[in-house]
């Protein structure tokens, strides 16, 4: 009885029409393009219009930006240095359904001290003004594990006490 359960279960399953696949948005990679020009003309105006009002942006050192106004305080920062940086995308792959859509892309910061690449994925959300990013994290690129714990065999007992630095 249960065999027929299972084999009815995964007949209709089957004739199930499959969810849709994300389709590629080009107007996510001209919105991404167009954030990655007004960074690099320094346009903390595009910032300001374009973040929603509880964006979040990790950067690639794991600090956690929470909301537009945050958000753009650090770009700001970052946008009076001197040198200026300068950022480029590449592979850019893009997909989402409905209101919602999403970007990822590697990036190359470059004419700074700390230059670096990296990778990025970008959350977008549409509302009445268009297109307005919600979610930005990044993590740079040779982003290290923490090695394996010891074998079992290389713990201490149970009853010592086990400090953590």
């Amino acid at each position: 009885m249960n065999a027929l359960i299972v084999a009815v279960a995964l007949a209709v399953q089957a004739a199930a029409p499959p969810a849709p696949a994300p389709q590629a948005r080009p107007e996510i990679a001209a919105e991404l393009q167009r954030g990655v020009t007004a960074y690099n003309a320094q346009d903390i105006g595009y910032y300001k219009s374009s973040l929603a009002p509880d964006a979040v942006y990790i950067a690639d050192d794991g600090a956690i930006f929470v909301g537009k106004e945050r958000v753009v305080g650090l770009f700001t920062r970052i946008f009076a240095r001197t040198p200026k940086p300068r950022l480029e995308v590449t592979d850019v792959v893009t997909g989402g359904r409905g209101n919602v859509a999403w970007a990822r892309f590697k990036w190359t910061l470059s004419d700074i001290e700390k230059a670096r690449p990296g990778v990025a994925t970008a959350i977008f959300v549409r509302g009445a003004g268009g297109w307005q990013v919600a979610s930005i994290q990044n993590t740079a690129v040779g982003h290290m594990m923490r090695p394996a714990p010891p074998s079992s065999a290389s713990y201490p007992s149970s009853s010592a006490p086990i400090h953590h630095h």
